[in-house]
C-alpha cells in the first residue's frame, strides 16, 4: 500500500529507504525509529504481508524487494523516486545469518549469504546512486557487524560477508565524498532480533556434520548467542543509528550493542590470545 505522497510536508522531510524490514528484525525497528524522527520511510521486504502493521500508516510507504534481484532493487528505488521524488538516505539493512563449521559448509550456501549480504547491498547502491549524484547530497548506511571486527568459529561466512561489506564501504566513503554522499557503517553487537530464530531454523536444515559432531553443543549455541538476557533491544539500536545517519555530517563508523567492547577489543589483542579465547570458546 503506497504512502500518500507528493504533498509538501512529504517533500520537505528527509526520504528513507530501508532493506529488510520485516516484523521482528532490526530493519523493522529503524523504519518506525525513522519516522518518528519525522522522515518518509520506504519501508521494504521480500513480502509486504511481513511488514503489515506498517500499512495504512501514511508515514510509510511499502515495496517488494528481494536484493537478490537487480531488476528488483532497482524497481523500488524507481517506485520511491517516483512517489517521493527522491532518496536522501538508503539503509542497507537486509541481511541472512549462517551457521556452520567453514569447511562443511555446502557453497550454495556461502553464495546466498554473500548475494544478500554483500551483493544485495551493492546492487541498492548502485540503483540509488544516480538519483544521490543528481543531487549531490545523500547518505548511505550500510549495516555490517561487529563480529567482523574479531571473527570466530562458527560464524565465518556470515563474518566474511559483514568484513567484505566493511571494506566496500571505505572504499565508497573515500570515492563519494567529491559528490556529497557520505557512507557510514553500522556494526551491530548482540541485539534483541528475530535473528536468532531465523539462524536456528536455518542450522536445523543444515547437513549432519562429518567432521564436527563433537561440537553440536557449541554449534547450536552459537545461533543464538546475540538473543542473550543481556543484548540490546532492536528499538534501542534503531534510535541510536537514526540519530547518527540524520546528522548533515554523519559519522563513518558507528558500532553499538552487547559484545561491540569485547570484540573492539579482541581486535586489537595478539592474534595468538584471540586465537586461544576462540578455542575456549569452541570447547564451552
Amino acid at each position: 500500500m503506497a504512502a500518500s505522497g507528493g504533498d509538501e510536508g512529504d517533500r520537505s522531510r528527509p526520504v528513507v529507504l530501508v532493506t529488510g524490514c520485516s516484523d521482528g528484525g532490526i530493519g523493522h525497528a529503524m523504519a518506525r525509529a525513522f519516522a518518528e524522527a519525522g522522515c518518509a520511510v520506504v519501508a521494504t521486504a521480500r513480502s509486504r504481508g511481513s511488514m503489515r502493521d506498517l500499512d495504512g500508516d501514511p508515514r510509510f510507504l511499502l515495496v517488494d524487494l528481494d536484493v537478490r534481484s537487480e531488476e528488483s532493487a532497482r524497481a523500488a528505488v524507481a517506485e520511491a523516486v517516483r512517489e517521493h521524488g527522491r532518496i536522501d538516505v538508503l539503509v542497507n539493512n537486509a541481511g541472512v545469518h549462517l551457521v556452520a563449521p567453514l569447511v562443511e559448509v555446502p557453497m550454495e550456501s556461502f553464495h546466498q549469504v554473500f548475494d544478500t549480504n554483500v551483493y544485495g547491498a551493492m546492487r541498492l547502491v548502485q540503483a540509488v546512486i544516480p538519483h544521490m549524484m543528481e543531487r549531490r547530497k545523500g547518505t548511505i548506511v550500510n549495516v555490517g557487524s561487529i563480529t567482523a571486527m574479531a571473527p570466530g568459529p562458527w560464524a565465518g561466512v556470515y563474518s566474511a560477508s559483514k568484513a567484505a561489506l566493511h571494506a566496500l564501504s571505505d572504499s565508497l566513503r573515500v570515492e563519494l565524498r567529491s559528490f556529497g554522499i557520505n557512507v557510514m557503517i553500522v556494526a551491530p553487537g548482540g541485539t534483541k532480533s528475530n535473528l536468532g530464530n531465523k539462524s536456528a531454523a536455518k542450522y536445523d536444515q543444515m547437513q549432519e556434520w562429518k567432521y564436527y559432531k563433537e561440537y553440536e553443543k557449541s554449534l547450536r549455541a552459537r545461533t543464538d548467542v546475540s538473543q542473550g538476557p543481556g543484548s540490546t533491544p532492536a528499538e534501542e539500536l534503531a534510535k541510536k543509528v537514526v540519530a547518527s545517519a540524520l546528522k548533515k555530517n554523519p559519522p563513518a563508523w558507528f558500532a553499538y550493542g552487547q559484545f561491540t567492547a569485547i570484540l573492539t577489543t579482541l581486535y586489537y589483542t595478539p592474534l595468538w590470545f584471540r586465537d586461544y579465547f576462540y578455542r575456549l570458546v569452541m570447547k564451552s
